[in-house]
């Protein structure tokens, strides 16, 4: 007697709309916690090169027992002054910004021996090294192409790689390295871009494990305001508006990423969930210090330590806070 075929049975769809949803539970909950584990270990390669800097930082500082000096040749000073450039205009010390080789990123290298070093790897944009000196001789460009080159961050030939040694801009400034593959991107900021701390010798510094020598970039070269490292990821915030990249062409992709619309301000000093999405490492960023050591900080701490007392975090100035508001 033969056996009657068996029947084959498959999911129903009710069955297959249960299993999805689980998947999607499980999904829903996992994809934070993988996300938060992927950027925990990218603030560790990022803690690891600010440690690597500071670093080579203090090994500088025990050969030279002091900051790196100021351009102080006759002949550039006087090229600078003739063209009324001689005294800095707060944020430009145009004779020692427009040499390559006063650059610490420049300097540093003979102590890192590592140009991947100056890479984050969550920072959001903006900080591209996008100007390399593309004249053997760096005063002899300048002359010849002044002013449209008058403050851009040179960099000497070969220190971004052959990707970036051919590129010459507009009226023979140095070309944007962009993207470019080999082009070096500098995610941290370091007391040379404004000029701070030029000349300075150690003994000057108060408190080496309180001065920092490095930190968290934004698009702005300097931090001068706490607020410039304790949010990297905006351009600045001042309370009644905010300051972006004014008179700035062809940037309008970053612009959008790190303006807030002026009707968010109140939210972004009131909630700190939503202001923490402006720092790069959860709610933090990293800091070096002159005696050669680096920590991860709460971008909020940082604003109560700039705030509460100067000398917590040299030599950074305080955020003017809104009424009633303080850390």
């Amino acid at each position: 007697m033969m056996m009657g075929a068996r029947r084959r049975r498959g999911f129903t769809l009710i069955e297959l709309l249960v299993v999805i949803a689980i998947i999607g539970i499980l999904a829903a909950m996992l994809f934070p916690v993988f996300a938060r584990a992927r950027e925990s270990a990218r603030k560790t390669q990022c803690l690891a090169n600010v440690k690597n800097i500071a670093m080579a930082f203090q090994i500088y500082f025990t050969d030279y027992d002091r900051f790196p000096p100021a351009e102080h040749r006759a002949e550039v000073l006087q090229f600078f002054a003739d063209k009324g450039c001689d005294i800095p205009s707060g944020c430009c010390s145009y004779p020692t910004l427009a040499n390559p080789y006063l650059r610490w990123p420049v300097i540093l290298e003979e102590y890192t021996k590592s140009r991947e070093i100056w890479r984050c790897p969550s920072a959001r944009g903006g900080t591209t090294v996008y100007n390399v000196n593309g004249h053997m001789d760096w005063f002899a460009g300048l002359q010849e192409h002044w002013p449209a080159c008058v403050c851009s961050e040179f960099y000497p030939n070969g220190w971004g790689g052959t990707a970036t040694d051919t590129l010459v801009g507009a009226e023979g400034c140095p070309g944007s390295a962009g993207t470019s593959t080999g082009a070096m991107e500098v995610d941290y900021v370091t007391p040379h871009e404004a000029g701070q701390d030029v000349d300075k010798s150690m003994s000057a510094i108060q408190d080496a494990t309180r001065h920092i020598v490095v930190a968290e970039r934004s698009y702005r070269s300097n931090y001068y305001s706490i607020e410039h490292i304790a949010y990297p990821e905006i351009c600045r915030v001042m309370w009644g508006r905010v300051v972006d990249r004014g008179g700035c062409n062809g940037c309008t992709d970053y612009v959008d990423i790190c303006t807030i619309d002026p009707t968010q301000i109140s939210k972004f000093w009131s909630d700190g969930t939503w202001r923490n999405k402006f720092t790069r490492h959860m709610g933090g960023n990293n800091l070096g210090f002159a005696d050669g050591h680096a920590r991860w900080w709460p971008a909020d701490a940082m604003m109560a330590a700039a705030n509460a007392d100067p000398q917590q975090l040299e030599p950074v100035d305080r955020q003017s806070l809104p009424p009633g508001m303080s850390y």
